[in-house]
């Protein structure tokens, strides 16, 4: 679903986009077309395109954007955001995160972080020993 509102967020921002560059075209056309001299034409034609070229950077502009807030979606969605939801793959009860020291009256917390489970358990291997040659 998420890819489809995306699809068509593109398609708006590439529709403002195309609008915003025929406007600039024929601002370009009737500048020309007042325009006295080769310079003035130039000029005017040097406008157009540089109008053109922000319409297009525009259009990037939004598509990252669209991909960035749909890369968000899909994070918060399986509970990988700032602070991970529970029972996420890397957060979460009994996951990888941080555990914060009780804190008496007047002091500073600390927080300490859990190291992951080392063996045949998790996704890697356990480290091999260390081999001392002297």
């Amino acid at each position: 679903m998420q890819a489809v509102k995306q699809k068509v967020k593109d398609t708006a921002s590439a529709a403002k986009a195309k609008a915003k560059e025929q406007q600039a075209k024929a601002e370009e056309k009737a500048e020309k077309a007042t325009a006295r001299s080769r310079a003035e034409k130039e000029l005017a034609h040097e406008r157009g395109k540089a109008k053109a070229a922000a319409a297009k950077m525009e259009l990037h502009q939004e598509k990252a954007l669209h991909r960035e807030e749909a890369i968000e979606h899909r994070l918060h969605k399986h509970g990988h955001g700032v602070g991970g939801g529970y029972g996420g793959h890397h957060g979460g009860v009994g996951g990888l995160g941080t555990t914060a020291a009780p804190a008496a009256a007047g002091t500073t917390t600390t927080t300490t972080a859990v190291p992951p489970p080392a063996g045949p358990l998790h996704h890697y291997p356990a480290p091999a020993p260390a081999k001392h040659y002297y």
